[in-house]
């Protein structure tokens, strides 16, 4: 069993990511509030990051800041004065890059509290050699430069855009992570056939398409569209012609003709457990986190022939 931990999130500058925070005392926490600037340690090093809030997660993951101080007023300016000093790098990295010859398109620079090292983010359509660049480079500024290549989708989420909903693209506002998204779902959510009317603003289908796919488990439990199925006397056969999660119906042809029935009159009893626990469905438990692990062949049977209604 996976208990519920109390996760810190923090959300760090230029990448717009959220990652979990390690406060090593949990006295801290009651000065904290949500907004506030805080100073943590990681990998690229000493930051000023925003924190997020506390969440209740039954995942745990390891994580990967750790809390030194609330952020004070030389921070503060420490921090302006970088990002300032950022600016003007970008745009001098951005030439020289293209100077060397490199296939790139730079994205951020960033420079932490600490001084010590300057993150150069781009874009690129193959694998880049920077050797000479980074050698020449770290030279003529006295710093360390790390070159992060980032995919379109964290490109996206570091500079913003907004999405034809007419809002500001979900990957900078609130998504901690991207999920995959594949051509199945728009076959799974019953849309037109034309991937091209659900591609984002990164090149790549919609993240909000995977926000929908919890609404479109009960399609995982029943017959597929186009499969013939009996009705609990066993002497009709009928075929399914649509599953509409959404409406709450399922659509069949009897004869010639065209008959619809609630989805609830279709479902397990336990259905619930499965909703909640869509990544799970297909493993051998359907209920990830708790004491009861239930086969999935105690929930539904899909025995040949399979009867319903």
């Amino acid at each position: 069993m996976v208990r519920k931990l109390k996760v810190f999130k923090i959300r760090f500058p230029v990448v717009n990511k959220i990652g979990e925070l390690l406060i090593p005392h949990r006295r801290l926490l009651k000065h904290l509030r949500k907004g506030d600037k805080i100073v943590v340690e990681s990998e690229r090093g000493l930051e000023l990051v925003e924190f997020i809030g506390v969440s209740s997660e039954r995942c745990p993951t390891d994580p990967i800041a750790t809390f030194v101080r609330k952020a004070t007023f030389p921070d503060r300016e420490r921090f302006r004065r970088h990002q300032n000093r950022a600016k003007i790098l970008l745009k001098e990295l951005g030439s020289a890059a293209l100077e060397y010859g490199m296939n790139l398109k730079p994205l951020a620079v960033y420079i932490p509290l600490d001084n010590e090292k300057i993150f150069f983010y781009y874009t690129a359509p193959q694998r880049v050699d920077f050797r000479k660049f980074i050698r020449d480079m770290s030279k003529k500024y006295g710093k360390r430069i790390e070159m992060r290549q980032v995919g379109v989708r964290d490109a996206v989420q570091m500079k913003g855009w907004i999405g034809v909903c007419g809002q500001e693209v979900c990957c900078k506002v609130f998504m901690e992570k991207f999920e995959s998204v594949g051509l199945n779902f728009i076959q799974e959510q019953n849309l037109p056939n034309s991937p091209s009317k659900f591609t984002g603003i990164c090149g790549r289908l919609k993240c909000c398409m995977a926000f929908e796919k919890g609404n479109y488990v009960e399609k995982k439990l029943l017959p597929q569209v186009g499969s013939e199925i009996c009705l609990l006397d066993g002497k009709k056969t009928v075929k399914v012609l649509e599953i509409d999660p959404l409406r709450r119906l399922l659509v069949y042809q009897e004869g010639e003709a065209l008959k619809e029935v609630d989805l609830e009159a279709l479902l397990p009893k336990d259905f619930s457990k499965i909703a909640k626990n869509y990544d799970c469905v297909g493993c051998e438990c359907l209920n990830r986190g708790g004491d009861e692990f239930i086969p999935v062949n105690d929930i539904v049977d899909y025995s040949t022939p399979r009867r319903f209604f």
